[in-house]
C-alpha cells in the first residue's frame, strides 16, 4: 500500500483550516447574538419609549391648560385663554403620537377612555371661557360635581396608568435583554473554551511536526557557529523541511571543506611569516591583545627568552618586557599609541656584563580593517655600533673643542692687547682687520663652548644642582637679563603667570636659565621692532608648562620636526650668527631635568617653545617631592 505524504504546506492548511472553521462559526454566532440583542433594544425603544414621552408631554401639558384655569379665576383671562389655546395643541399632538403607537395588551382601551375623557375636558374648557366671569358661573365650571378638576384627575389618572403600562413592558424588554446577553457570554465563554482546546491540540501538533525539524537545524547552525561543522540534520520525509535538511547538510560538507583547504593555505602563509620573521637579524616579537605572545623569532627567544604560542595554546605565561618597554607596550594595546623613539637616550641595554647591546626598541599597534586592536608588534633595533660611533663622535668633539679652546683663548687675548694698543699704534686698516679677528675669534670660542656644553649634556658627564624655584621667578630673571636688549630693539617682554597657586619645579638654576637666555635670544634675533615677547607658566595635573612666544617671522612647517637637532638653522633666515646648536642644547638641558620641550609656529606670526618640567609633589611629611620622568 502506498503511503501518501504530505507537503509543510499541506500540513499547516490541515491544522489552521479547522481553527479558521471555528474562529467562522463563532464569529457567524456571535452576529446573530448581537444582531438578536439589537432588536431586543430596538424594540425597546420603538414600542414602549414613544408613549412614554408622549404621556409626559401630554401630563405637562394638560397641567398648563389647569392652570390656564386658575389665572382666569384670578382674573386674568386673557393671559388664561392664551395659554389654554396654546396648550391644548401640545395636549392633542401628544394624545395622537400614543393613539398610533398602541402596543402594549390593555393599551387600548385605556387610550380609548382618554380620547373621551379629552372631548369631555375640551368641551367644558370651552364652556368655562364663554361664561362670564363675574356672576360665578366660571367658578362652579371649575370646582363644581363633574366640573373640570375632577376631569383634570381622571386624564392624570389615565394617562399615568398608560405611562407605567409601558413603562414597565420597557423593564420586562430589559430583563429580556439582559438574560440574552447572558446567554451570549456563556455562549461565547463555551465556544472560546472549545477555540482554545482545539489551538492548543493544533499547536502541540506544530510544534511536534515542523518546529522539532527546525530546532535541530538551529542547534547545528550554532553548533557550526562555535566551530563544530560535523553536524548532519536527520530528516526522515520529502517535504520542505526535508529539503532544507538536506541543504543544510551539503552546506555543512562544503564548510568542511572549505576549511580543510583554507587551514592548508593559513598553514602556508604562517610558515611564510613564520621564515620572514625569522629571518631578521634584530629581535621581533608579535603580542596579541590578551599579551600572549604570537610570534618570536630565533634572535628574540636567544636574547629575550621569549616563548611563543604553541599549536594556538598559550604558554605557562605572558612574555615580561623589560621595564622600558611596559608603559609603550600597554599604550599600544589598550589606546593604540605608537612608539617610535629616535635619539640614543630611549636605548634599552640587554645581555650579561660585557657584552651588553644596545636595542632601540619599536612598539606598532596591529588593527584590523576596521580599526580594532588585534595585538602589538615589538621591534628591537640593534643599535649598538651606532651608538659606539655616536660616543666616539661626541669624545672627539670634546676633544677637539677642549684644546681648540686654549689656543682660541689666547689668540683672543692677543687681539685685545693689539686693540688696546699697548704694544703700539695701529692703522685704519689694522684696527679694521683686528676688529674682525676678534669678532670671528668670540664667535669660535662661542662655538667651541657651545659643543663642550652639548658633549658634557649628552655623556652625562655634569651632574645638575637641582633645587626648588618658583616657575615666576625663573621667568622673571630671564625677562629681566634681556629686556634691555629688548627695550633697544624696540620689542616688549611680558611675563605672564597662570594661577596663584604655582607648584615649585626643581631645577639647575643656572643651567635652566641658559635653556630660556637661548630661547630668548634667539626670540629678539627674528622678532622685528614693535613686536612683543611673551614668557608664561601654568599648571597642568603633575606637570607646570612654561612658554616663550615671540611675534617674529616664524618658521617653516617643513622645518619643525629639524629644529632641535644640531647644527640646523632655517634655510633662509640669515639673521644673527648662530650656529645651530643653541635648540640642541636648550632640549638637552630639558631633558636631563625629566621634562619635553616642543615647538609651534605659524610663518608671519610668530613662534612659540613649550617646556613641560614635573611638579613638585606634596608629600605626607609636608614637603614637595619631585616628580621626575627617568633619564637614561
Amino acid at each position: 500500500m502506498r503511503t501518501v505524504t504530505l507537503s509543510l504546506r499541506q500540513r499547516i492548511l490541515i491544522t489552521l483550516i479547522p481553527l479558521l472553521l471555528l474562529l467562522a462559526a463563532i464569529g457567524s454566532a456571535g452576529i446573530v447574538l448581537l444582531l438578536r440583542l439589537g432588536n431586543s433594544v430596538d424594540a425597546i425603544l420603538r414600542e414602549n419609549y414613544r408613549s412614554v414621552i408622549a404621556m409626559e408631554g401630554l401630563n405637562e401639558a394638560v397641567e398648563r391648560i389647569d392652570s390656564s384655569f386658575q389665572f382666569a379665576l384670578s382674573g386674568r383671562q386673557d393671559q388664561a385663554r392664551e395659554q389654554f389655546t396654546r396648550s391644548w395643541e401640545s395636549y392633542l399632538e401628544n394624545l395622537d403620537v400614543e393613539k398610533h403607537n398602541i402596543t402594549v395588551p390593555g393599551e387600548g382601551e385605556l387610550v380609548e377612555r382618554l380620547e373621551h375623557l379629552t372631548d369631555d375636558y375640551h368641551r367644558k374648557g370651552k364652556d368655562f371661557y364663554a361664561a362670564p366671569a363675574a356672576n360665578g358661573k366660571q367658578t362652579e365650571a371649575y370646582y363644581g360635581p363633574n366640573g373640570l378638576l375632577e376631569v383634570f384627575g381622571q386624564i392624570k389618572d389615565v394617562s399615568g396608568q398608560i405611562l407605567h403600562l409601558n413603562q414597565n413592558n420597557m423593564e420586562e424588554a430589559s430583563g429580556d435583554a439582559r438574560r440574552l446577553a447572558k446567554l451570549s457570554s456563556i455562549g461565547f465563554a463555551v465556544a472560546l473554551a472549545i477555540a482554545l482546546i482545539l489551538a492548543g491540540f493544533a499547536v502541540l501538533h506544530t510544534m511536534r511536526t515542523i518546529l522539532r525539524p527546525v530546532q535541530a537545524v538551529t542547534q547545528a547552525a550554532l553548533a557550526i557557529s562555535g566551530g563544530n561543522l560535523n553536524q548532519i540534520v536527520p530528516y526522515q520525509s520529502d517535504d520542505e523541511l526535508g529539503q532544507l535538511a538536506r541543504a543544510f547538510n551539503t552546506m555543512t560538507r562544503h564548510l568542511r571543506e572549505f576549511r580543510q583547504s583554507q587551514s592548508a593555505i593559513l598553514f602556508r602563509a604562517q610558515q611564510a611569516s613564520q621564515a620572514t620573521v625569522d629571518s631578521f637579524p634584530d629581535p621581533v616579537i608579535v603580542i596579541d591583545s590578551e599579551g600572549f605572545v604570537e610570534i618570536a623569532n630565533p634572535a628574540a627567544r636567544r636574547l629575550l627568552g621569549v616563548l611563543a604560542k604553541h599549536h594556538g595554546q598559550p604558554t605557562s605565561g605572558t612574555w615580561q618586557p623589560p621595564e622600558p618597554l611596559r608603559q609603550p607596550l600597554a599604550d599600544a594595546l589598550t589606546e593604540q599609541r605608537d612608539y617610535s623613539p629616535e635619539g640614543f637616550d630611549r636605548v634599552i641595554l640587554l645581555g650579561t656584563s660585557g657584552r651588553e647591546r644596545a636595542m632601540l626598541p619599536r612598539v606598532l599597534t596591529i588593527r584590523d580593517p576596521h580599526g580594532n586592536t588585534l595585538g602589538a608588534a615589538v621591534l628591537l633595533q640593534d643599535v649598538t655600533r651606532l651608538r659606539l660611533l655616536d660616543q666616539v663622535k661626541n669624545n672627539l668633539v670634546a676633544t677637539a673643542s677642549h684644546e681648540l679652546k686654549t689656543p682660541l683663548t689666547s689668540i683672543r687675548l692677543a687681539v685685545h692687547l693689539l686693540l688696546e694698543e699697548t704694544v703700539g699704534p695701529l692703522t685704519p686698516k689694522q684696527t679694521e682687520l683686528l676688529l674682525d679677528a676678534r669678532e670671528n675669534s668670540e664667535r669660535l670660542l662661542a662655538m667651541v663652548n657651545n659643543l663642550l656644553d652639548l658633549a658634557r649634556l649628552e655623556q652625562g658627564s655634569r651632574q645638575l644642582d637641582l633645587q626648588p624655584v618658583q616657575p615666576e621667578s625663573l621667568l622673571r630673571s630671564a625677562a629681566d637679563a634681556i629686556r634691555a636688549r629688548a627695550a633697544d630693539q624696540d620689542i616688549e617682554v611680558v611675563v605672564n603667570l597662570g594661577g596663584e597657586c604655582m607648584p615649585e619645579v626643581q631645577v639647575d638654576v643656572a643651567r635652566f636659565g641658559s635653556a630660556l637666555q637661548n630661547l630668548l635670544n634667539n626670540a629678539l634675533t627674528y622678532t622685528d621692532r614693535g613686536g612683543r615677547i611673551t614668557l608664561a607658566a601654568q599648571c597642568d595635573a603633575d606637570e607646570v608648562e612654561l612658554s616663550v612666544a615671540d611675534t617674529g617671522i616664524g618658521i617653516p612647517a617643513d622645518a619643525l620636526p629639524h629644529v632641535f637637532e644640531k647644527f640646523f638653522r632655517v634655510p633662509g633666515q640669515s639673521k644673527g650668527a648662530g650656529t645651530g646648536l643653541g635648540l640642541a642644547i636648550v632640549q638637552e638641558i630639558v631633558v636631563a631635568h625629566g621634562g619635553t620641550i616642543a615647538c609651534e609656529s605659524r610663518p608671519g606670526k610668530g613662534t612659540e617653545f613649550r617646556i613641560r618640567l614635573p611638579a613638585l609633589r606634596e608629600s605626607s611629611a609636608g614637603r614637595y617631592q619631585p616628580s621626575l620622568k627617568a633619564v637614561s
